[in-house]
């Protein structure tokens, strides 16, 4: 049970997280907090100045504790954030969380925290901010046979180190709602359909809904990084002579199949996408397992789920969706990484994930309580484990950035010359390439 000095800071960031205390304004004084909860005014006193040390309040002579206006940025020593504390799934995870790991709180309004669940694309852009996570994970689970194995390749750095232990993964596929292909007079494709199929019936629904109602249409590499596989195009391929693939002809074409939707599709973008599907406004979602959890609490029933479409010529791969579990490189409590670790991944946890229908547990005897072998809808995802890559894990944030900036760019902008501007943007990364390549020559060369 946490101490008293603890629980009035969590009374206090409850507040602040709730809008009930406003950045730039003082928060009650301490005599005032002392009738609301179960605690002296020197622990009060002493809270407030815990906060105010951590960057969340500042004190000011007569005005009292103000709440500094850069408050969610501060990173607190207990704090537990997640990308989305908004899920189904979360409400009873926070409860797991208080009764069995109460040294942390759940965060809803801070911008990070000392402990962390990420997406794939926030760990590759950032990984520089977190501990290696590899001596924690071994010294508590040893070898890794109790959990997939195929999750973790994709973030493993050429080192050995890790930076974000998978906590659920995907594959992705593509949701349905038959109701819209039958307002239009279109059957269900089968699992054999092409990108060209797929093509023709966003046309066709588009003649008979907007277009904000088609598709989950993002310029996000989750979702154009699938085209690029199922071309079978690549960004960075490590092991080859010439790593980089961006200007390859696979490559090219996966682009020039996300150009195509951009132009269907213009402009809708949207963070609310499950919500959409599930409010059956939405006629397909290239998704995730995860969005069964809002499915499963909404109690949508009609939906399908079909393989995403073949490119001819190409591969049956699909971008590999993950959530990611994370320790900043500030924390220097050791057994309380530990005791993070083990919760998260313990089987108590991992059975509650797989009871919410929330992707497929990491660990294999949670992962075979979730999946419905009865439904074919859920065996999809099983039969697409197999084809799931996080081959666009870059192994260098500065490397991320720059490859997925300048394909944002070249498919939306359709005037740029497609191929010459990807071949462009291939000499750049070479050039990125060749120049990190002499850096660590260098550095060598010094230690030697």
């Amino acid at each position: 049970m946490k101490d008293k000095v603890s629980q009035v800071c969590d009374y206090i960031l409850d507040r602040l997280e709730s809008g009930e205390y406003q950045a730039g304004e003082a928060i009650p004084s301490a005599r005032k907090i002392e009738k609301e909860v179960d605690a002296s005014f020197a622990m009060i006193q002493h809270a407030v100045t815990t906060l105010a040390q951590t960057g969340i309040l500042h004190c000011v002579n007569r005005q009292g504790s103000i709440v500094r206006e850069n408050w969610r940025d501060g990173l607190l020593p207990g704090n537990l954030v997640l990308f989305d504390p908004c899920r189904p799934w979360v409400s009873g995870f926070r409860e797991l969380l208080q009764k069995r790991l109460p040294e942390l709180r759940l965060s809803t309004g801070f911008s990070r925290g000392m402990f962390e669940l990420r997406t794939t694309l926030h760990v590759q852009q950032y990984r520089d901010e977190y501990l290696d996570l590899t001596p924690f994970f071994h010294s508590i689970f040893g070898e890794e046979e109790e959990f997939f194995s195929a999750p973790f390749r994709g973030f493993r750095e050429s080192g050995g180190s890790i930076r974000g232990i998978p906590f659920i993964f995907s594959p992705r596929v593509m949701f349905c709602n038959p109701a819209y292909l039958r307002k239009a007079g279109l059957k269900m494709p089968g699992d054999n359909w092409t990108f060209d199929e797929f093509l023709s019936i966003l046309k066709r629904l588009k003649e008979v809904f907007p277009p904000e109602n088609l598709l989950n249409y993002s310029q996000l590499p989750f979702f154009w990084m699938n085209f690029v596989f199922r071309s079978g195009g690549a960004l960075v391929d490590p092991n080859a002579e010439n790593p980089v693939r961006i200007d390859s002809p696979e490559t090219i074409r996966g682009i020039e199949a996300v150009r195509a939707l951009r132009q269907l599709l213009p402009g809708y973008t949207s963070q609310q996408w499950g919500n959409s599907f599930c409010n059956g406004k939405l006629a397909f979602m290239l998704g995730d397992r995860e969005l069964l959890n809002p499915i499963h609490h909404t109690g949508m029933e009609e939906w399908q789920v079909l393989p995403l479409p073949h490119i001819p010529g190409g591969a049956n791969r699909m971008a590999q969706s993950t959530d990611l579990l994370c320790i900043r490189k500030e924390c220097v409590d050791r057994e309380l990484a530990i005791k993070f670790l083990r919760f998260m991944l313990s089987e108590e946890v991992q059975d509650y994930i797989a009871a919410e229908k929330y992707g497929i547990p990491i660990r294999k005897s949670s992962a075979q309580k979730s999946i419905d072998i009865s439904d074919p809808r859920d065996i999809l995802f099983l039969t697409e484990m197999e084809s799931m890559s996080a081959e666009y894990n870059l192994d260098s944030p500065e490397l991320t950035r720059l490859i997925q900036g300048g394909i944002r760019r070249i498919i939306n902008n359709g005037e740029l010359p497609l191929k010459q501007s990807l071949e462009e943007l291939a000499q750049a990364v070479r050039v990125f390439l060749l120049i990190k390549h002499e850096e660590k020559l260098e550095t060598r060369e010094k230690k030697e």
